[in-house]
């Protein structure tokens, strides 16, 4: 194992020099040396090994043309126990096990990172690593900080750096057709959208302490680097419920909760069927409500009207607020989850919790699109097109702008919950207008130590 550390100027320093010596991947032709050659081998660094690094690890091992040589996490049992067994699959000392990321970003041996860290990671991490040249899969959501995505855009851009964002409903199921029935009009003229997804009250049964976990400090495990978990958010006590799944999607120290975390999926198909996924809606309006007990104190609840300059209205929602509403047009019994809707002048289609597809007229599923039909991004799995744009240098099914306009939104529902007030967003700028209290609460301070964008 790799012990030495980087300090942040050296890590800088080192990244920057990547990003120059690196234009692209390492990557031969085919044609060179066979597919699956060592030079035609897209080299895959793990950042975060928990629940989601399992789940880069377990696409990317079932392909020859990949190979993961670096893992890194807070967690030592956790990083440790996926290199050994990486290792046990490619060969011995194949993975190199980091226990500062940071290393990871600077490897000259790494052509692409995914990153599974929590939520307050994904930006910072996905800017370093395009600045040291590095393709990137970044799980969502993308920022606490709106204004660190505008130096995401610029670091993959100016680097032309791949990158996939983790709303991978794009490359699955039913998804893609019922976004081009949208799109062509087999629904009529499109009016309106519905999105929800689940809410804080859904795993209170899995938190050590209910209803909203632990508010008193215990002693940090041996085994947790939590300076570096907590990495630029504030250092706040540790509890038994903060570094947790649960934790990490709902302490508003490092995420911004389900409105963000969840509701992400159905949105991204709410922005692809609308063709807005180089914009988002101007102005928000609604009600929500935040936990007072506890450390988990994110969106409770959320009610938000968004409308788009194109005249399309979003209706965001909580599961619950949306169950009563969605009751009233689909018939079909209820499941809990996620869900996103599109009505038109002549039906309604959508999804009603993780692939379970309804239409006002269930025929449209058989509905055969004509030679002139507009078709969208063919995506036969999200890691895979990840790593297949790797390969072309051509832009993911999720690129760089598709993500931050999606997330933003996210952003903006949770500032209109929390103030009640109506907010206006200009797209262009990019900025809150009219309401300077508001417009402050979509930036963080950081901790200058963990500053790595």
């Amino acid at each position: 194992m790799t012990k030495h550390h980087i300090n942040r100027r050296d890590f800088i320093k080192t990244g920057l020099a990547a990003s120059a010596a690196l234009g692209f991947p390492m990557i031969v032709p085919s044609t060179v040396f066979g597919a699956n050659a060592p030079s035609n081998r897209v080299n895959v660094g793990l950042i975060g090994t928990g629940n989601i690094g399992n789940y880069h690890k377990n696409w990317l091992i079932q392909w020859d043309d990949v190979r993961i040589v670096a893992v890194a996490d807070a967690y030592t049992s956790r990083r440790v126990a996926m290199a050994a067994e990486l290792n046990q699959k490619y060969g011995p000392n194949t993975v190199k096990v980091y226990d500062d990321f940071r290393e990871i970003i600077s490897s000259p041996d790494v052509d692409a990172i995914c990153i599974g860290a929590h939520d307050n990671w994904h930006t910072p991490m996905a800017i370093a690593a395009a600045r040291a040249g590095k393709d990137i899969y970044c799980q969502k959501p993308l920022t606490l900080d709106l204004e660190q995505t505008k130096l995401l855009r610029a670091a993959v851009n100016d680097n032309k750096r791949i990158f996939q964002f983790g709303t991978q409903y794009r490359s699955e199921s039913q998804y893609p057709r019922m976004v081009e029935l949208v799109r062509n009009g087999y629904i009529g003229e499109l009016k309106s959208i519905d999105v929800w997804c689940r809410n804080i009250r859904n795993n209170t049964d899995q938190y050590h302490v209910p209803p909203y976990g632990s508010t008193e400090e215990v002693p940090v495990p041996e085994d947790l680097n939590y300076d570096m978990w907590q990495g630029p958010s504030p250092l706040v006590p540790y509890t038994v419920d903060r570094c947790t799944p649960w934790g990490g999607y709902h302490c508003p120290e490092t995420s911004l909760g389900f409105v963000a975390g969840c509701a992400i999926h159905p949105l991204g198909i709410a922005q692809w069927g609308n063709r807005t996924d180089h914009t988002s809606p101007v102005r928000y309006e609604g009600t929500g409500s935040v936990p007072t007990e506890g450390i988990f104190r994110t969106l409770e609840r959320w009610d938000i009207m968004c409308d788009y300059e194109n005249g399309v209205k979003l209706h965001m929602m909580d599961m619950e607020t949306a169950k009563p509403i969605v009751m009233q047009y689909c018939k079909e019994p209820w499941n809990d989850g996620d869900g996103v809707v599109f009505h038109g002048t002549e039906g309604w289609i959508g999804d009603f919790k993780f692939g379970t597809f309804y239409a006002s007229n269930q025929k449209l599923w058989k509905q055969e699109l004509k030679p002139s039909d507009e078709r969208v991004y063919e995506s036969k799995g999200h890691v895979r097109n990840f790593i297949n744009c790797v390969k072309s240098r051509k832009e993911t099914v999720c690129p760089v702008e598709m993500a931050i306009r999606c997330d933003t939104i996210a952003h903006m529902v949770n500032v209109a919950a929390r103030t009640k007030r109506v907010i206006t967003w200009d797209p262009k700028a990019e900025q809150i207008t009219g309401d300077a209290e508001a417009a402050k609460m979509i930036t963080r301070p950081c901790r200058e130590q963990w500053k790595i964008w």
